[in-house]
């Protein structure tokens, strides 16, 4: 993962709503019946989650907490396509990353092997197929949940997965409460197209991981005659970089959504 900062992605104009919040309704936020001591003490034990919190209180800790996510660039097994779902729900009704929030307790890694399975009915045990992308920080003005002008802010743990095989690619179906459509696009397809900022960026980033890669296997080779290959590799490599962050210079993407009646543009900045 190569990334000469965090960008920030403010998707419509965002207002924050945040509340000055007792420990106490902190707590009450995460498990209804906890109460704390005080002052508050923290125990370094087994973590479990405790429960799903009901709209009105997922509703208000949205308000006050920024969320953890975890999204996949999903690739084909010959490497040269992303698969790409469509959402019809806020934050964000267009074009997107596979994935959602980071359930407490969870790694980044596990978070991903479980939405994934939600989400697509993909089963992936090795969890070192994931390989880290780009972190990622999100200010949406609109959210899912009530009142949904509240918005949502969260930050993005990004990683992608190669499919090993046409067999696996085949088991992906997209979850349709959350998805209207998906479609299979080439990565330049993304970088040149309209698509949010941040998923231009990934995409680049991806490109800038993959170019590492190849550096570091031609190190690992060795021999006589290498280093010619190393710095045309090298070289590569910090283009695609650069690639990168000149990405987020384009500020022309506009999202629209026919069904939910939005329309909205992003601000990037680092």
């Amino acid at each position: 993962m190569f990334q000469p900062g965090i960008p920030h992605h403010e998707t419509g104009p965002f207002r924050s709503h945040r509340t000055k919040l007792s420990n106490q309704t902190i707590a009450n936020l995460i498990h209804p019946t906890l109460t704390l001591p005080s002052p508050p003490l923290f125990h370094q034990q087994s973590f479990r989650r405790r429960s799903f919190l009901p709209d009105d209180q997922y509703g208000q800790a949205l308000d006050n907490l920024v969320k953890g996510c975890t999204d996949v660039l999903l690739l084909s097994p010959d490497g040269t396509q992303i698969f790409l779902g469509k959402r019809r729900v806020q934050p964000q009704p267009d074009w997107w990353f596979l994935g959602g929030r980071i359930f407490p307790g969870e790694t980044p890694v596990e978070s991903c092997r479980r939405l994934l399975s939600r989400e697509l009915g993909l089963n992936v045990e090795d969890a070192g197929r994931f390989r880290p992308v780009c972190c990622q920080a999100f200010a949406f003005a609109m959210r899912e949940q009530e009142p949904k002008h509240h918005g949502t802010a969260d930050v993005q743990f990004c990683f992608r997965l190669r499919l090993r095989d046409e067999g696996e690619r085949e088991k992906v179906v997209l979850d349709e409460e959350e998805y209207c459509d998906g479609k299979w696009v080439e990565p330049f397809e993304v970088l040149e197209g309209n698509y949010h900022p941040a998923l231009r960026y990934a995409v680049g980033c991806m490109l800038a991981t993959e170019a590492y890669d190849r550096l570091e296997e031609c190190e690992a080779r060795g021999g006589e005659g290498n280093d010619a290959e190393i710095v045309r590799l090298t070289r590569e490599f910090l283009e695609r970089t650069r690639e990168a962050k000149r990405i987020l210079e384009r500020t022309d993407y506009k999202l629209v959504s026919k069904e939910l009646g939005y329309e909205t543009t992003v601000n990037t900045k680092f």
